[in-house]
């Protein structure tokens, strides 16, 4: 039996969104796909505690609504995927602005020991900040507050990729508050190589950040 769906019953841009996206977790349904497709069971485990069933209704309603689409890899996988589509991306793009005023505004006390955290929460968001020159190549490594995650330059467009991989250029270790500082200007770009740890190709990691923090 399909969920009954709230409206605010209010003719505005902003509450027809908030019809489609405002239900708790759906907004994180989309976070998590910002990383590229992913399969049902990987988005359970990332958003622990939402419950099977509710996460079920979330995603039919994002799949009704066209934020996402699913479909089946071919063999050998064969697993049924999620990914964005392209009202889905655009709805993405908007979610980056709130993440940064979080950043700014909802981060003076350190992380509970409840609080769960991966690196790609942040890095996804990072990414969408970045213009890259066609002909740059990089695959930066991030370690943030104990979670690896990997920020990947090719033809002028970055990608994330989740967890640890084995071919970085560079790894960046850090925190989140120092990297959400970089991410909303807060620390001149002369500042930020004395705020994080660097091992590999330095130049390249800078460079990397410095498309974050002089960005347009």
């Amino acid at each position: 039996m399909a969920m009954a769906r709230r409206t605010y019953n209010q003719y505005c841009g902003l509450s027809r969104s908030l019809d489609l996206v405002g239900e708790r977790w759906t907004l994180l349904i989309v976070r998590e796909l910002m990383a590229g497709p992913k399969r049902y069971t990987d988005l359970a485990d990332a958003l622990d505690g939402i419950g099977t069933s509710l996460l079920a209704a979330r995603i039919k309603q994002l799949d009704d609504d066209g934020l996402i689409t699913r479909y089946t890899l071919p063999p050998p996988a064969a697993s049924q995927v999620y990914e964005l589509t392209s009202a889905g991306r655009e709805l993405a793009t908007a979610l980056v602005p709130l993440a940064m005023w979080g950043i700014r505004h909802q981060f003076d006390e350190p992380r509970k020991a409840e609080e769960s955290y991966r690196a790609e929460w942040t890095l996804v968001f990072l990414a969408t900040l970045i213009d890259p020159p066609t002909d740059m190549r990089a695959t930066i490594q991030f370690h943030i507050d104990g979670s690896a995650g990997a920020i990947r330059i090719s033809d002028g467009q970055a990608s994330v990729i989740p967890g640890e991989i084995g071919d970085a250029d560079a790894t960046i270790t850090t925190d989140l508050r120092t990297l959400g500082r970089i991410g909303t200007r807060e620390l001149d770009p002369a500042d930020v190589v004395d705020r994080v740890r660097v091992a590999g190709n330095t130049e390249l990691a800078l460079r990397l950040l410095g498309l974050v923090t002089n960005r347009r």
